[in-house]
């Protein structure tokens, strides 16, 4: 989430230069923190020349490098400008092309590949405020445009691509904060009006085929803050957490889409996926990952050689989240899951295949599972090497079924409970859960009229129902109350089933 301490800072810089000079921001002061701030993450700051002006420093051939194993991306600017303004900001200037170039080896024993890439921004505005060590960046630009560059190198002919990636009128405020250099702090904040973009990729002139993609986002918010640890730390174990690393992020946007094709004499298809908005929320620590996914009126087309009938279905809405505990402790620590695709409408086409008869009810199928509960972590799983685990790194300690509710066929299965775990080798449940079934005997009519299923294997299932539930209040409607007894018994209505 957004931190107030951004804001406030971006509001109060102009009535707190003079009365604190020691919060002005210098252009060498800058300098010298991104020196300093690049050298704790191994990451190399030079510039050609630096000149020092009346108020302002002018950096010449700027690059920035960075190696991580056999990948080594070296960015370049022919020009950064330090201006000192009179609020005690500082405005960057820079050239409008920032090219990248990535320089990595793609087998062992073979030359290195560069790939080339241009971030174009002729009216991108950059001004920095802050105090020392805790500095504010506010961005804005009406247009950003990545473009694809030069590629290089390697054993034979580079690939042909074209690339267009276009961001209209981004906005956005950053502060890191690294006057505790154990535990580095940042909070941000952007929007952007749009995203689309284009890639086309044609192999090199012995090959065949084509790839091209196309997609676009629309309108869309962003925030995020938290603690990074000790950046050197990081950087000399990018693949590991580093105490202290907690983040938190939020992404709402207004729609998204994607088109990808793949032209070829044998294994031709195209994939088109859209969605009218949704949102991203993670938060990633070292003793917690949590995430929750969402998106709304989303439609898929999936269509190749291989397949008879093109694949095409639509959701009403789609949620899935996860909340897991990383780190060990003598306490109980909570868990929750949640899966929800709602309104999901399959095409004609589809159904024809397995139905071609068309006897199955095609309404919306809907499948929610909402799951909370508490574990006891062991183990760290940070860190931690699964194939040497001789024991689970923890153990389920309760469990709550909040929703479950599944439609499909014109019946509906709906049910909730929850259960305590005793501690041991095999936790067994002790609690119950009830379900609920409506229009199940109107499903299992339809199919035995259409001979769908077998008729012996309907009749298992209609003696089964009638075993294990028993008549709801309501015409075609079934219950049953599971429940999970000490010793490991379990009954279904009082009848056992264990």
């Amino acid at each position: 989430m957004p931190k107030p301490k951004a804001l406030s800072f971006s509001l109060s810089a102009f009535a707190l230069c003079l009365a604190s000079p020691a919060l002005a921001v210098t252009a060498d002061d800058l300098w010298a923190e991104w020196q300093a701030q690049s050298t704790a993450m191994n990451q190399t700051l030079a510039a050609e020349s630096v000149v020092s002006g009346d108020g302002n420093l002018t950096l010449t051939g700027f690059t920035s490098t960075y190696t991580d194993g056999e990948v080594t991306t070296v960015a370049r600017l022919d020009e950064i400008v330090l201006t000192e303004n009179a609020d005690g900001t500082v405005t960057i200037d820079v050239s409008d092309v920032y090219a990248i170039t990535v320089t990595f080896v793609p087998d062992p024993g073979t030359p290195p590949v560069n790939l080339g890439f241009n971030i174009v921004a002729p009216d991108l505005i950059v001004t920095a405020s802050g105090e020392v060590g805790a500095r504010v960046y506010d961005y804005t630009a009406s247009r950003i445009t990545l473009e694809d560059g030069p590629i290089s190198g390697g054993d034979g002919p580079p690939p042909t691509i074209d690339m267009t990636i276009g961001i209209e009128d981004f906005a956005a405020t950053y502060e890191i904060d690294g006057t505790n250099p154990e535990n580095f702090a940042y909070s941000s904040s952007s929007s952007f009006s749009g995203i689309a973009g284009v890639i086309d990729v044609l192999p090199p002139p012995d090959e065949v085929g084509r790839l091209k993609l196309a997609f676009s986002i629309g309108a869309t918010t962003a925030s995020g803050s938290g603690q990074l640890g000790n950046l050197a730390e990081l950087a000399e174990n990018p693949d590991t957490i580093p105490a202290g690393f907690d983040v938190t992020g939020d992404v709402t946007y207004a729609s998204s889409s994607l088109d990808l094709t793949f032209e070829h004499p044998t294994d031709a298809f195209n994939l088109f996926v859209s969605n009218r908005g949704g949102s991203l929320g993670a938060t990633v620590s070292e003793t917690l990952i949590d995430y929750r996914i969402t998106s709304t009126e989303s439609s898929s087309h999936f269509a190749s050689g291989d397949l008879p009938v093109p694949v095409e279905f639509s959701v009403g809405s789609a949620e899935i989240a996860l909340s897991v505990p990383l780190a060990a402790s003598p306490e109980e620590q909570p868990v929750a899951a949640r899966l929800a695709y709602q309104d999901v409408v399959v095409s004609p086409q589809v159904w024809a295949l397995a139905d071609p008869q068309g006897a199955f009810p095609r309404d919306p199928i809907t499948v929610i599972a909402d799951l909370t509960g508490a574990v006891q972590v062991t183990t760290n799983l940070l860190g931690s090497d699964p194939s040497t685990m001789t024991a689970p790194p923890g153990e389920l300690r309760n469990l709550t079924l909040n929703e479950l509710r599944i439609t499909a066929g014109g019946a509906t299965l709906t049910g909730s409970g929850s259960a305590e775990f005793a501690p041991g080798p095999v936790p067994q449940p002790v609690g119950s859960v009830d379900l609920q079934l409506s229009g199940g005997n109107a499903l299992l009519d339809t199919l035995q009229g259409a001979g769908i299923v077998p008729i012996e294997q309907l009749a298992m299932v209609r003696g089964m129902l009638g075993a294990f539930a028993r008549p709801g209040a309501t015409p075609d409607t079934l219950e049953s109350t599971i429940e999970f007894t000490e010793g490991g018994g379990i009954t279904a209505n009082g009848v056992p089933l264990q």
